[in-house]
């Protein structure tokens, strides 16, 4: 699936997470793909828009926040509909305190992004000292580089991989609020794949906005006893009388069943877009 690609696109670097899916991508399927690193999710897109030999590794959605719009918002308007999902995988969420010292109580300063900073704050708040120098940096990789020219007293919030990368001691774990959090990561790119029999469809239904609209979406899936994992819907253009459907369901657009589907819904919609056929890894 992934032999025509020569590279890919992860969001951040220095040990983020979008870097965390990359290797396991990578350990999964027996890849080395040479790596560039992007700072926003629709750079990662337009860079797989314009070059068909890249793929990208984005979250899509993370347990406490429910969906990340900005991916699905940007896919759905790619210039190059032959993009598509082509995988997905989970990575807990580990913040970490990182440092060059192996002390704990000994820092008194910490860099942070301010992403990271809002994600820990209850831990920084109650854990860490009142005088605490906080340096802001614009990025977990950032924060790790800048690390290198402050004394053994300041760190950083990072991940396991930003420590193996930056040599840096792991004095805390898990300090972020939300515990047992997981991010849900996609590759995207212009290919497509084959049904495993454990795979998960995504499509996306532009439709106007008449009354019993989604009623009769959802009735097709239940005339086909297909099941449906996830829906959600978006103004289009800013307009209530445009709107997007999300859906994701258990199937492959492989499928006579999900084929049949499909056509059924086509003329109840103003269009169709079948965004993935993909299992997890």
């Amino acid at each position: 699936m992934f032999e025509d690609f020569n590279e890919v696109v992860c969001l951040g670097m220095g040990g983020s997470y979008s870097e965390i899916a990359k290797d396991k991508l990578f350990k999964n399927y027996d890849l080395y793909l040479y790596q560039r690193s992007l700072t926003s999710i629709k750079e990662c897109i337009d860079y797989v828009d314009e070059y068909s030999n890249a793929i990208a590794i984005l979250p899509i959605e993370t347990t406490y926040k429910g969906i990340i719009r900005e991916t699905l918002d940007n896919l759905i308007q790619t210039k190059n509909q032959n993009i598509r999902i082509l995988a997905e995988t989970t990575v807990p969420v580990n913040d970490c305190i990182l440092s060059k010292t192996t002390e704990f109580y000994s820092i008194m300063g910490l860099i942070t992004n301010p992403s990271a900073f809002s994600k820990c704050r209850n831990f920084i708040k109650d854990e860490m000292p009142r005088q605490l120098d906080i340096v802001m940096a614009e990025s977990m990789d950032e924060s790790a580089r800048l690390l290198q020219n402050y004394n053994i007293t300041y760190s950083i919030i990072g991940t396991h991989k930003t420590a193996e990368l930056y040599n840096l001691n792991i004095l805390k774990e898990h300090i972020e609020t939300y515990k047992n959090n997981n991010r849900r990561f996609i590759v995207i790119g212009d290919g497509s794949t084959e049904p495993t029999g454990n795979d998960k469809t995504s499509i996306v239904l532009f439709l106007s906005d008449r009354q019993g609209a989604l009623l009769d979406i959802v009735q097709v899936f239940v005339k086909y006893h297909i099941n449906i994992t996830q829906i959600s819907s978006k103004m289009m253009n800013n307009k209530q009388e445009e709107q997007a459907v999300f859906i994701d369901f258990v199937g492959h657009e492989k499928e006579e069943l999900i084929q049949k589907l499909i056509s059924e819904l086509t003329p109840i919609v103003q269009s169709v877009r079948v965004i993935g056929s993909y299992t997890g890894f």
